[in-house]
């Protein structure tokens, strides 16, 4: 489980999108960066459309009450756990009671996070964005 300590900026869950509602006036909506949401899953082992949390620009703080894998891809938003620096595009361990921090950008504007076996988010309209 996961805990929002603070929400950032715009964090939202997103997946690939909705398709095939569009003739129904539904837009597709989704990621805004495609390569690093499906890197990041596939990282940490999920599938390509697993949802991540999407940050833009001023990032949330995340408290993990147990351990977890995770992910961060795409832009640089200062990432650290506990307060050491995370590095980006890779797995990372995160330790139960850690606490995963992103603050001002320094390159980009989106970032993601993946965490292994995904979020518990229920699916509308073949999507979870």
């Amino acid at each position: 489980m996961i805990t929002v300590k603070s929400p950032g900026l715009l964090t939202t869950i997103q997946d690939l999108g909705r398709h095939g509602f569009q003739k129904y006036g539904v837009i597709a909506s989704g990621v805004m960066d495609h390569t690093a949401h499906r890197i990041a899953n596939i990282l940490v082992g999920n599938d390509e459309n697993e949802p991540t949390i999407e940050m833009t620009l001023v990032g949330p703080t995340f408290e993990f009450h147990e351990d977890a894998l995770i992910a961060i891809c795409g832009g640089d938003l200062s990432a650290t756990i506990n307060g050491d620096p995370v590095r980006l595009w890779r797995p990372i361990f995160v330790k139960k009671n850690s606490e995963l921090k992103f603050s001002a950008c320094r390159l980009g504007c989106r970032a993601y996070l993946a965490v292994a076996g995904g979020f518990a988010i229920e699916t509308v309209l073949n999507s979870k964005s």
